[in-house]
């Protein structure tokens, strides 16, 4: 008989986590792999991403930015970080409007080196879009699917060799040495790291940490995120360095198959089929709850980030779907849906009711408005009442209409009410989805005259108008459940 482990994930709960040795979330941030939930260039969005590397390591580190609707990845390249460095990108929309592109001012080392060189690089739809041999297009398979995704971060190898050291640390000026060398070890014909990539590399020692920035300069609001910080992800001792135009490591194929989920009576520990399903373990949850506000008298609106990480590898292979998910990708209508409920509340414990229709059969429908809607990609976007924080396209956003009233509140969306939504290792049983994300709000007071906020300074007054709008994101609450034997 299994016995079914409730447990409320809170990341301020679970502490003390730096001696576990399988896969694991880390709630104090830090990793060898960093999932970044959500970018976009949509609208006059951009997203700053940085990555931190707080260890005396010097590190090589794969970025790979995947779009929304299937994970196919739109950029990847390599990153060499020196000890205590921070590198960062921000993703905007390309000159015309159509795709997106990353650029970056920072220094540290990057293979291909137009990254560091400051070149905007323009994303790729060579995944999607029919254009390989053999391929078969989605039906969505334009430019403009590259504007929204997600980013993931996995640390590939330490880098021990002295001249590969010398040539990443920074000198005064903030200028690394030689970062032509990492371009040289993996050119033709002779480049060290086609022949060996582990050439001059140590095993993974994790302690990276990332975060997001939602800008929209027009509006004049911004959020940040924290990226989700997956530790103990290698097999011990692995070295998983691999050329930029590689899909390799991947947060799955590449994982430890061991994992440990912490839940507020102890840890869960098991083993799972593969890498896959041990990320996945540690990412299940069977529902999250966040707040939304909409409130009129400052023009607020909520959108909620919802992005399953590791779906694509669930949907996308000969005779899936395979569980937890229950949709099969179909590039004829380039979608793979979920069916799910939610059930919202106002800020006094009210819930919406639905009418009882007296010539109604018995038994009632229940008391409660439970909705039920359809997520069909990788990363999506819930808008309240069409607030439209993010402006996220028709390609990823789905809309919630709520009962008039229901301004604000919290809501709780279901995974685990459809069935299939389980995922079964050697050990255990997670019920739900792996799923990340978060909350963003943002409150609109317009153009406010500065001289009714504040004086420049005590010898004159402020003049003209200053944007007032503000805005902040709220990780997701999951709640997870584990039956084990």
């Amino acid at each position: 008989m299994k016995k079914i482990l409730p447990v409320a994930v809170l990341a301020a709960s679970l502490t003390g986590v730096s001696g576990a040795q399988a896969v694991h979330l880390n709630p104090e941030g830090l990793g060898q792999v960093l999932l970044y939930p959500f970018y976009s260039a949509e609208g006059t969005n951009d997203t700053y991403i940085n990555l931190v590397n707080t260890t005396s390591d010097y590190k090589a580190v794969k970025v790979r930015i995947l779009e929304s609707m299937n994970s196919k990845e739109v950029l990847d390249f390599n990153v060499y970080l020196s000890p205590w460095d921070h590198w960062s990108a921000v993703i905007t929309a390309d000159a015309n409007g159509d795709g997106a592109t990353l650029t970056s001012n920072d220094n540290s080392c990057t293979v291909p080196l137009a990254v560091s060189q400051g070149q905007a690089i323009p994303f790729r739809t060579f995944e999607f879009d029919g254009s390989r041999v053999g391929s078969t297009a989605d039906s969505v398979s334009g430019v403009e699917r590259t504007r929204e995704g997600y980013v993931e971060v996995i640390e590939m190898g330490t880098v021990t060799g002295s001249v590969l050291q010398a040539a990443i640390k920074h000198d005064q000026d903030g200028v690394p040495g030689n970062c032509n060398l990492m371009d040289t070890n993996w050119s033709r014909p002779s480049g060290v790291w086609l022949g060996d990539s582990t050439e001059g590399l140590g095993t993974l020692s994790g302690g990276l940490y990332g975060y997001g920035v939602l800008i929209d300069v027009p509006a004049g609001a911004a959020g940040a995120y924290d990226a989700v910080a997956i530790d103990n992800w290698a097999v011990p001792g692995a070295i998983s360095h691999t050329a930029p135009g590689s899909t390799s490591p991947s947060i799955g194929s590449d994982a430890d198959t061991f994992y440990d989920v912490f839940t507020e009576g102890g840890v869960v520990s098991g083993e799972a089929l593969d890498g896959w399903d041990a990320v996945s373990a540690v990412l299940m949850t069977a529902s999250i709850s966040n707040d939304y506000v909409l409130e009129p008298t400052v023009l607020a609106g909520t959108d909620w980030v919802v992005t399953f990480p590791t779906k694509r590898e669930y949907v996308n292979g000969v005779g899936s779907p395979d569980a937890p998910f229950t949709s099969a990708w179909n590039p004829e209508t380039s979608a793979a849906c979920e069916t799910f409920e939610i059930r919202y509340w106002d800020r006094e414990e009210r819930e919406p009711i639905t009418p009882i229709d007296p010539t109604d059969f018995s038994p009632l429908p229940p008391v409660g408005a439970i909705q039920t809607f359809s997520f069909c990609h990788e990363a999506n976007v819930l808008t309240f009442n069409n607030s439209d924080v993010l402006d996220a396209s028709e390609r990823t956003g789905v809309n919630l209409d709520l009962e008039p009233g229901f301004d604000n509140g919290w809501a709780q969306l279901d995974f685990s009410a459809a069935n299939g939504h389980v995922l079964s290792t050697f050990d255990d049983e997670f019920i739900g989805l792996p799923t990340i994300g978060f909350a963003v709000q943002r409150y609109v007071n317009g153009d406010l005259d500065q001289a009714s906020i504040q004086p420049l300074d005590a010898g004159g007054s402020a003049t003209g108008t200053v944007r007032a709008n503000y805005g902040g994101t709220i990780q997701h609450k999951g709640d997870v459940r584990v039956s084990t034997d």
